[in-house]
């Protein structure tokens, strides 16, 4: 999955931040990554600064993630690696240790009845089979709308027959090899299964010898059907009724995913509709859903999918630097039970105070003074759409989303009123716990906000089934890595430990969104100024 992008933008971002690294690539990409390291040593990079370690997991990765030296991982490749790089750092590394997983996904795409065929087509073929599709970003469950559901897949099943598969040092190669053979094998696997189960709606045949798999299109209920990533050709479909594209909305999000998300319509309305309701870091308009463009859409996701920040974005080197934290101990108090911390647990939506434009307005009003640095930091995040650089016929833009339920433990009055302050400024509901909660935010209890403070003692493992989003504590390095060993063991998406006293952004999300202007009807700007 991109073994030469991504590999040295990580390798990159870690170095201009000023940390050595060891670079491990995958144990497929062994060659690509030497042939790396040796143009950024011949570009002056010192020996001893970047060192290449090639190897499997087994044998390389899981000896490097327990290394107590490590002070981070950046991290692509499966949700299921990822959560156990997590466990790991949390058990062996410095609890402060940063873990940047951009993983993959269940990505989907829906085509209403309003879309331009001919387009929609084209990007569905690129989104789903470009790559072989062995891409993080690649199009897996595609929704049609009932009304044109037959004229699209007719079209579909053309427009494959005119792809080209072999070798992708030709030109007019439209369709390579998998990886390897393990991976040929698993995806063929799962092709027979789903042929067995009379879901086939169209299939090429794979050239001999080598490592091909066919281009296959199966049909499934929703993306309820699929139970994992199947990280090759393979595109599933579905159909909805035009009256039901809020329960498709829903059924992605329920998935857990968010990675990439695409979108075929000439409604603008409805198309906004979707960028405020679907849950993904990378979201498509009228084009296809991989080859995010450095500069003008960074990259990551969220949920399953990713722990942020964006590649390529404006946040992304901040998480390679270390910031103050507090490291104070944690206060004597009565000890807070798993049924009171779920019963004080906030709708983030309360009030539509995720949806306000002036949070810190607010927030700085009812605080009258208190606060002050954190207030500032917050203040100096744009919360707001960011409108990014594209060529001529495309608008993309980036925003910060809240992250949902933020659970705040202090441990002292000055720190938990920061990361109070913070968490309600991205838009986020909060539980407060510390010994002295109420009075240390009295002056935000009581106001309408999405926020309930506990007076108590917090323990880790009656938190561990509350369904938290972030969780901000920065008490002594011994408690920190009680509280992420505690959520590192959790099923679900990884929970990020916020423990740096202040940054506004580690609460919230960024999305991206890339709108092709001209599918509906042109650049309206553009036309403006001339």
């Amino acid at each position: 999955n991109l073994p030469l992008a991504i590999f040295t933008g990580q390798i990159a971002a870690a170095l201009v931040t000023g940390n050595s690294v060891i670079a491990k690539p995958a144990e497929q990409t062994p060659l690509i990554a030497f042939r790396a390291v040796e143009l950024l040593r011949e570009a002056g990079v010192p020996e001893d600064v970047i060192q290449l370690l090639p190897g499997d997991g087994p044998s390389v990765g899981g000896p490097l993630t327990a290394d107590p030296r490590l002070a981070g991982v950046c991290f692509t490749g499966s949700t299921e690696v990822a959560k156990l790089i997590e466990k790991q750092l949390a058990e062996t590394a410095a609890p402060d240790a940063m873990l940047i997983a951009e993983t993959g996904g269940l990505n989907a795409m829906i085509v209403d009845s309003t879309a331009l065929p001919e387009q929609a087509v084209r990007d569905i073929l690129a989104s789903a089979f470009q790559s072989a599709g062995q891409r993080c970003s690649a199009l897996r469950v595609l929704y049609i709308q009932k009304d044109v559901e037959k004229k699209m897949l007719d079209m579909l099943k053309g427009a494959m027959e005119a792809l080209s598969l072999g070798n992708p040092w030709r030109i007019s190669t439209d369709v390579g090899p998998v990886i390897d053979e393990e991976a040929q094998k698993s995806i063929r696997d799962y092709c027979t299964d789903m042929g067995l189960q009379g879901r086939l709606i169209a299939k090429l045949e794979a050239p001999k010898p080598g490592r091909f798999v066919a281009p296959h299109v199966f049909r499934v209920k929703g993306i309820e059907d699929i139970e994992r990533e199947v990280f090759g050709p393979v595109l599933h479909v579905a159909s909805f009724d035009a009256d039901d594209i809020d329960g498709v909305i829903a059924a992605i999000n329920r998935k857990g995913y968010g990675l990439t998300f695409g979108l075929h319509t000439r409604i603008e309305g409805r198309a906004q509709h979707f960028v405020d309701g679907i849950h993904a870091g990378n979201i498509y308009v009228n084009r296809n859903q991989i080859g995010a463009v450095v500069g003008s859409q960074p990259f990551g996701g969220e949920g399953l999918s990713g722990t942020g920040p964006k590649a390529g974005g404006p946040h992304y080197l901040r998480r390679f630097r270390k910031g103050p934290q507090a490291g104070t101990p944690v206060l004597d108090g009565r000890k807070v039970t798993a049924t009171e911390l779920a019963d004080n647990l906030l709708d983030p939506a309360l009030g539509g105070w995720s949806t306000r434009a002036d949070r810190v307005a607010v927030l700085r009003k009812h605080l009258r003074g208190k606060g002050a640095a954190a207030i500032g930091a917050a203040a100096s995040i744009d919360f707001g759409q960011v409108d990014l650089p594209g060529p001529t016929g495309e608008a993309n833009t980036l925003s910060l989303s809240p992250r949902g339920r933020v659970l705040c433990l202090g441990p002292d009055a000055d720190t938990l009123l920061a990361q109070t302050i913070q968490a309600l400024a991205a838009g986020n509901a909060v539980l407060a716990v510390a010994a002295g909660a109420p009075a240390a935010l009295s002056s935000l209890t009581g106001k309408g906000l999405p926020l309930a403070a506990i007076d108590g003692r917090p323990d880790p493992v009656e938190a561990r089934a509350l369904r938290v989003d972030v969780v901000a504590f920065s008490g002594t390095p011994d408690a920190a890595r009680i509280v992420r060993k505690v959520i590192a063991d959790r099923a679900g998406p990884i929970v990020p430990l916020v423990s740096e006293v202040l940054n506004p952004a580690a609460y919230a999300h960024e999305r991206a969104v890339c709108v092709d202007t001209t599918a509906a009807g042109g650049n309206a700007s553009l036309l403006a100024a001339a």
